[in-house]
């Protein structure tokens, strides 16, 4: 978490935080987790006892090959690339505030 952390940080430094306004023209950062988007893409909240499972079976779900994914890391990396790409499809909820940065789940 604290490498993810100091990694958004830089992050800030180079494109604008998300504060709720869609745009395919501008990059921009923004915060997800991947239990999160796992209860979100479920349409509930899943224990982390099974997480390993439930986000594989989630990633399956939604269309992507989860072969090269040998590991927890990999398999949350995927579901915070997926939450991007529900970001720029304009699919998303937000939790959260503008000022401070909101967090951002796929939308079902």
């Amino acid at each position: 978490m604290r490498n993810g952390a100091d990694l958004y940080r830089l992050i800030m430094l180079h494109y604008r935080l998300f504060d709720g306004q869609y745009s395919t023209s501008s990059l921009v950062c923004f915060e997800t987790f991947p239990h999160g988007v796992a209860c979100a893409l479920a349409g509930a909240i899943l224990s982390a006892k099974h997480k390993c499972s439930d986000r594989r079976r989630l990633l399956r779900e939604a269309g992507l090959s989860i072969d090269s994914l040998t590991n927890i890391d990999m398999v949350d990396a995927a579901l915070c690339a997926l939450a991007a790409h529900h970001l720029m499809a304009g699919t998303i909820k937000t939790y959260g505030d503008a000022e401070e940065g909101l967090i951002v789940v796929p939308k079902l």
